[in-house]
């Protein structure tokens, strides 16, 4: 990737963030699937966009994200765990959402 493209993902990945930070998630969301599109395996871009589309209320396309993050990734985070959790919720996968909660719920206990 050039320095212009990464120069250029990070403004649309903050640029994505803001919008949503201020409650403006549809808007964010646009500029978050532009980053997403330029850097597919971008953990940050991909966790982003996954609490976009949970705030949205897409919880499906936040569970893709998430099941996309998760292939990609080495290390698990438990914040994914809750971010998952709310998106299964969200679904309308009851018991899952649960249990994807329990396992956030212990993976912080063990922090």
């Amino acid at each position: 990737m050039t320095q212009r493209n990464a120069d250029s993902l990070e403004f649309l990945h903050a640029l994505g963030s803001l919008y949503c930070r201020a409650g403006h998630h549809e808007r964010g969301l646009v500029f978050l699937l532009l980053a997403a599109k330029m850097a597919p395996d971008d953990i940050a871009v991909l966790h982003s966009l996954a609490e976009a589309f949970t705030e949205t209320g897409a919880g499906p396309r936040a569970i893709a994200a998430i099941d996309r993050i998760e292939d990609i990734s080495e290390a698990i985070d438990p914040a994914l765990q809750r971010l998952r959790s709310k998106a299964q919720w969200l679904s309308g996968e009851k018991h899952r959402a649960r249990e994807a909660f329990e396992a956030y719920l212990r993976a912080r206990a063990a922090e």
